[in-house]
């Protein structure tokens, strides 16, 4: 079931809160798997800006995407102050500057995104918008944002893991 049918047929809908430099968004939390502060990140020649490394996660390797270079902010986040939630489902994780937090809310609270919207964001990841604690949070769909990261780029990352194992 995607976020647009979850929104439709649920009362409420559990979200991951993040902060992404000043902007807020969020994801459902039925995306995310885990939620780890971020340390050292292995860097993989020759990826796109996307990718900033990866990382070995309980003899797991996660790749780790950079989100502002994803949604094109000129923001740099610091690998030792980041979070990182990784995607359930995926090898993937996504940087952040902090989860904020998880609340719940009221699906009828999640406003469709406006055309005249200005937002980071390509608004086909956009879900929906929901005030929350007095401030605009974006709701996006994570799955469908890293999945079309470069197919190549996700390559290199298998190529360089099978010939650098992380221990």
């Amino acid at each position: 079931m995607g976020i647009e049918e979850k929104i439709a047929s649920e009362e409420s809908l559990q979200m991951v809160i993040f902060r992404v430099g000043d902007d807020y968004l969020s994801c459902p939390i039925s995306q995310v798997r885990e939620i780890i502060q971020l340390e050292e990140v292995t860097t993989v020649p020759s990826t796109s800006k996307d990718i900033r490394g990866i990382i070995n996660r309980r003899g797991e390797i996660i790749t780790v995407v950079d989100l502002p270079k994803v949604l094109a902010l000129d923001i740099e986040l610091d690998v030792n102050d980041s979070q990182l939630m990784i995607l359930f489902d995926k090898k993937l994780g996504v940087m952040a500057s902090e989860v904020t937090e998880i609340p719940t809310v009221s699906t009828s609270e999640i406003e469709p995104p406006s055309d005249a919207l200005e937002t980071p964001i390509n608004k086909k990841y956009l879900e929906g918008i929901v005030k929350h604690d007095d401030r605009l949070v974006l709701l996006t769909d994570l799955i469908s944002l890293v999945e079309n990261l470069s197919e190549e780029s996700l390559e290199k990352v298998e190529k360089f893991e099978e010939e650098h194992p992380i221990e």
